[in-house]
């Protein structure tokens, strides 16, 4: 008897100190409500939020971070016409010109990013095509004269330079490491709303065969990117530039469907024209095309382009390669269309061997080519 009034006597005592436990437990947390803490019961009540609520999601820090590197760009044109008749006139008359010439300008907007401090930025090369005077608008409402460096119209690229120092410059992530799914914030000027954010994710990666530019690798993205916004930054979500804004799908219906130029080929691009004021490719001078059935004899291959003519002059000329073979492969890459071609080829430097292989007469071959400058323009000299 006296051992099971020990034990019930330990167990009131626990039981006991238990409660009290508990009881100044919730003295205390009552304590903390009443001295900092809303009390969640009373927001019930009177509709307010607790004091310190859970923080919404944002992305206010990777915006704040690129801002001062994105800038608002202002092109101006002047253009020349001449009045002219009518089309009906002109089969009466013969005449087609009617009156003097009058000259007007004409402005594009665009966004740029900042790449140095110096005062170096890169856009697209559509936006400044052409342009008289360049005006460039920075976060801080700054505006400065630009002058165009270089511009590559095979990826839609250009560098402009404006005379300001201690500039924020923008950090270039590695775009290969870019996923669809990521989350991705578009940077630009669009309508002349600058400094406007816009978010969605990377629908896909390496997109091309959308004949934008000469040179196409985008990232697609459901950010909308509207006029003025080309040539802005599309950042992830610790504000780094992932890509360069270039354009938005252009078919009836079409919507959630843009495009970027990817942030390591927009940096080669960069260093290119800031180092020789252009950029420089390897070219061997054939015009090729995609078969897409047996044409005067020539069976389609699995793979391959058309060689539809070798301008004069040119490594592919001196090599002997003619209207009608077909490049199956350049420098063992097997081809895709004659895209993957030009990219091949221009991912060279002038000086470089390049080995094709293809089919002449159906018999296959295989030559080594030092490739030539890419000219800027290319002459209709073909045979």
């Amino acid at each position: 008897m006296k051992q099971l009034k020990e034990i019930l006597g330990f167990v009131l005592k626990s039981v006991t100190a238990g409660l009290a436990l508990a009881f100044v437990l919730v003295l205390w947390q009552r304590y903390e409500l009443w001295n900092g803490e809303a009390d969640l019961d009373n927001t019930r009540d009177t509709g307010e939020l607790p004091r310190q609520a859970v923080a919404p999601a944002s992305y206010a820090d990777a915006v704040d971070r690129v801002s001062p590197s994105v800038v608002s760009i202002y092109a101006t044109t002047t253009l020349t016409r001449q009045r002219v008749l009518a089309p009906e006139l002109q089969r009466f008359t013969g005449i087609v010109k009617l009156g003097p010439s009058e000259t007007f300008t004409r402005e594009y907007l665009g966004s740029g990013v900042i790449v140095s401090p110096d005062g170096y930025l890169v856009t697209n090369y559509h936006v400044v095509k052409n342009a008289n005077e360049i005006a460039v608008a920075l976060w801080d409402n700054r505006v400065f004269e630009a002058r165009l460096i270089g511009s590559d119209p095979d990826t839609d690229l250009a560098v402009l330079k404006i005379d300001a120092q201690g500039l924020s410059a923008a950090e270039f992530a590695d775009s290969d490491t870019v996923r669809s799914g990521d989350v991705v914030l578009a940077i630009g000027n669009p309508f002349g709303l600058s400094q406007t954010v816009t978010h969605g994710i990377v629908s896909a990666t390496g997109r091309s065969g959308l004949d934008v530019s000469a040179i196409e690798n985008f990232i697609q993205t459901d950010a909308p990117v509207n006029e003025g916004s080309s040539g802005g930054a599309l950042i992830n979500t610790l504000g780094q530039v992932v890509g360069i804004n270039t354009a938005m799908l252009n078919k009836q219906g079409a919507q959630g469907i843009n495009f970027a130029i990817p942030a390591n080929a927009a940096r080669l691009i960069m260093e290119e024209i800031r180092q020789h004021g252009k950029v420089l490719r390897g070219w061997l001078g054939l015009a090729m095309w995609n078969p897409s059935y047996q044409i005067r004899g020539i069976s389609k291959p699995d793979h391959g382009v058309l060689v539809l003519g070798v301008y004069d002059g040119t490594p592919a000329a001196r090599a002997g390669i003619q209207a009608g073979d077909i490049i199956t492969a350049v420098n063992g890459v097997e081809l895709r269309d004659d895209r993957h071609y030009r990219e091949l080829v221009a991912s060279t430097k002038p000086g470089e061997t390049i080995r094709l292989q293809g089919l002449h007469k159906n018999q296959p071959f295989a030559i080594d080519l030092v490739a030539m400058e890419q000219p800027s323009v290319i002459a209709e000299n073909k045979n």
